[in-house]
């Protein structure tokens, strides 16, 4: 799987997602004969998230937030973002020798969100750490690497009809690289379909997927986000190949 980014599908993000919307003053209806004049609609500070992503000899889990120092995820500020996740992989050594590894990673960084209309631009700086429970003594991922994260996020809608996400990521840890492109159509208010297409990697794998996805937005601060299609282990070769079917799973909420 690649080369010079970041494997972390996803999205994460953090990813621009649905507003949390929840009227006040709703329980006053029954007792007084004459509708409010405003509402309260509180702006969501924080969004937590988590998935599950599948490839062929590799599984990975994460969970994570982005928190507004200004409470308020719709307006330009300060973000602290915080992620984690844990998985394995396995490969061969040589024709019939199997190595299996255990992983975990995390990240803590610092950024700032902007609005150029509706248009929402992010960008993190930060800490990065990986460890790979590898004994093989030719591999070139394993132990513990601690290193530097950047993130580049830009959410761009386009009137009522869909919207483009693009995303990229990259750590000094074993070159580690992640870029993700998402073109969603709205079917409904809270259902949208489109193709997403990424590449990731670090010093040990490259990959190329390509598929759908679907989004739904399960309550008004909560979406479900299920993909899944091809990929192409880039740097195949006779005794590994991991290409083939890829699924992912990803929550979010806003609060």
């Amino acid at each position: 799987m690649l080369r010079r980014m970041h494997r972390s599908l996803l999205i994460a993000g953090a990813l621009a997602g649905t507003l949390l919307a929840t009227p006040a003053g709703a329980g006053d209806l029954a007792t007084k004969a004459t509708t409010p004049t405003s509402v309260y609609i509180p702006s969501p500070a924080l969004e937590i998230y988590g998935g599950l992503s599948v490839v062929p000899h590799s599984v990975y889990g994460y969970a994570g937030g982005v928190y507004a120092f200004n409470r308020n995820l719709n307006q330009d500020g300060w973000l602290l973002r915080i992620a984690g996740g844990a998985g394995h992989y396995d490969y061969y050594r040589a024709v019939g020798l199997k190595q299996g590894v255990d992983f975990e990673k995390g990240t803590f960084s610092i950024g700032y969100q902007a609005f150029l209309g509706n248009v929402r631009i992010s960008g993190y700086v930060g800490a990065d750490v990986e460890h790979d429970a590898n004994d093989d003594p030719l591999a070139t991922v394993k132990g513990t690497e601690w290193g530097v994260r950047g993130q580049g996020e830009i959410y761009a809608p386009f009137g009522g009809v869909g919207y483009l996400y693009l995303l990229g990521t990259m750590s000094s840890v074993w070159d580690s690289y992640l870029a993700m492109g998402k073109l969603g159509f709205n079917l409904t208010n809270n259902i949208s379909i489109g193709p997403e297409l990424m590449g990731l990697g670090n010093d040990r794998f490259d990959s190329v997927r390509l598929g759908p996805f679907l989004s739904i937005a399960i309550l008004p601060n909560v979406d479900l986000i299920v993909s899944g299609g091809y990929s192409w282990d880039t740097r195949r070769d006779d005794l590994n190949d991991n290409s083939g079917a890829y699924g992912n799973l990803h929550v979010r909420a806003q609060f």
